[in-house]
């Protein structure tokens, strides 16, 4: 986003993902994203996946 300068509001506008929603994936709350949802934000973004999404094993 901030690399794009891109604000909160014009994502949410532009793909329709709520308010809330995008407010959670920014502060690093929202665990479960649905592809859907990446989708959106690679193509608002001009992103790939991959530039999105870290994987971290977790230890059980």
């Amino acid at each position: 986003m901030w690399e794009k300068n891109i604000s909160a509001v014009q994502i949410q506008r532009e793909t329709g993902i709520h308010a809330a929603t995008i407010s959670r994936i920014i502060n690093d709350k929202h665990t479960n994203l649905g592809l859907d949802t990446i989708d959106k934000l690679c193509d608002v973004l001009g992103c790939k996946i991959s530039d999105l999404l870290v994987h971290e094993r977790v230890n059980k």
